[in-house]
């Protein structure tokens, strides 16, 4: 009977823990923030296209699989501005995070889970408000790959099919492939050494392993020979990313859980210890990220999942059963969800400001006409600044008006770097995507 109740427990720690991922995830997918960043920018070129926009062949996959939905519907006639907007945040907000549910369904009633829960937060909290990066799509698939690789029970064919899709869309995914992909390539080939799978869903790992592979091979191809020299010099910019504390924390709670499942009780006393003061810290303000090192933080968190992820890559192989991998802390599960909560707080901030920043951009559209100097706006006080992207003005301006006669926001006047369209020479002409002007 109690273990009956242990497991009650574990289970209910397990649903609590997906149902606050699913919760948090509509609540930033409302509140749009597929449009910070250059996110406008994608949907600007989709809505005049109707057709997918490729910026990085490198990327192509997970470009592909964000844009579909909003192809989809323009393509179905779907001309209702406010509702393309939000399909499109929704598609780049949840499309990554419905990959993470998966892969924590996969290790439901494993010790696992909790790992990769980890995992998610770091990731998600730490580099998720720049929604339109497509590394949190190509993140969540290495991560839904590697729970299924390493997960406890036995891979079925459809599990074994969804890790050969997870391949195929990781094919042209991002450049991180550079080092997460041999990761996927071990843990695949620890698996079918280790596991007692049937030939067929062998057959079928191997074709994954062979699909990461050539994914890793994609990602040295691009890195090499870089489409975009500036992106790649940004990502490799460690240092700029290296003061951001509230990754730091994150990372340095993952280090306490872990030791709180380790034989010594010395090391379960001093992770312990780690893990609460590294809560107490993330939910202080002044150690939390500005919304742009989300974008400046995407290698360090790749870093990340590629270190945390070895250890589940490496889990059935005889020189690392890691005691997190095998027995979890009878605390270690409430440890978790409260690093999760201690996370959201500054994500719940982050999607409060962006909706209030939003409401001001459109009370400044649509209480002007003509152009308008960003600098004659509210746009540029308070805190409220920070979430605006320097050359996306007119772009936000398109967006967010009613109808053509309302304003359009001019970029800084000391900007001088690329615009997708001068306003002051032409504005795009979106009335059919107006209501007022149907």
């Amino acid at each position: 009977m109690t273990g009956d109740k242990a497991a009650d427990r574990h289970d209910g720690a397990q649903l609590a823990a997906m149902l606050m991922i699913v919760a948090v995830a509509l609540f930033d997918a409302s509140s749009l923030r597929g449009l910070y960043g250059d996110g406008s920018n994608f949907l600007y070129h989709l809505l005049r296209t109707r057709d997918f926009v490729h910026a990085n062949p490198s990327r192509l996959c997970t470009e592909w699989l964000t844009q579909f939905p909003v192809v989809l519907a323009l393509r179905a006639g779907v001309v209702d501005l406010p509702a393309l907007l939000v399909l499109h945040s929704a598609t780049l907000v949840l499309m990554p995070v419905a990959f993470w549910m998966l892969a924590l369904a996969r290790l439901h009633r494993d010790p696992a889970f909790w790992l990769v829960f980890l995992l998610f937060c770091i990731v998600y909290f730490n580099v998720g408000f720049f929604a339109i990066g497509e590394y949190n799509l190509a993140y969540a698939l290495v991560a839904l790959a590697l729970a299924i690789l390493s997960g406890r029970a036995r891979i079925g064919p459809g599990w074994a099919l969804v890790a050969l899709l997870a391949g195929l869309g990781l094919l042209a995914a991002y450049e991180a492939m550079l080092y997460l992909g041999p990761l996927l390539v071990l843990a695949g080939v620890v698996r079918l050494r280790k596991g007692s799978e049937p030939p067929a869903v062998r057959a079928m790992l191997l074709l994954a392993i062979l699909a990461y592979a050539a994914g890793t091979g994609v990602a040295v191809h691009f890195v090499l020979n870089p489409g975009h020299p500036e992106q790649l010099a940004a990502a490799m910019a460690f240092f700029a990313a290296m003061h951001n504390r509230l990754l730091a924390l994150s990372v340095a709670f993952a280090i306490g859980w872990i030791a709180l499942s380790t034989p010594a009780a010395w090391m379960r006393r001093g992770g312990l210890f780690l893990a609460v003061a590294c809560l107490a810290g993330l939910v202080l303000p002044g150690n939390w990220s500005l919304p742009h090192q989300h974008y400046e933080a995407r290698t360090l968190v790749g870093l990340a999942l590629f270190g945390l992820g070895g250890l589940l890559a490496l889990r059935f192989a005889a020189i690392a059963r890691w005691p997190a991998l095998v027995r979890v802390h009878p605390r270690a599960p409430i440890v978790a969800l409260l690093f999760f909560v201690a996370l959201a707080v500054s994500n719940l901030a982050y999607s409060l400001d962006h909706r209030a920043h939003l409401a001001l951009f459109r009370d400044e559209v649509r209480a002007r006409s003509g152009l308008v100097a960003v600098e004659d706006t509210r746009l540029l006080d308070g805190r409220l600044a920070r979430y605006g992207w320097i050359w996306t003005y007119p772009l936000m301006s398109l967006l967010l008006r009613e109808n053509a006669d309302q304003a359009i926001i001019l970029n800084p006047r000391a900007y001088r770097g690329y615009q997708s369209f001068d306003p002051e020479t032409e504005v795009p002409d979106l009335r059919e995507y107006y209501r007022a002007g149907r």
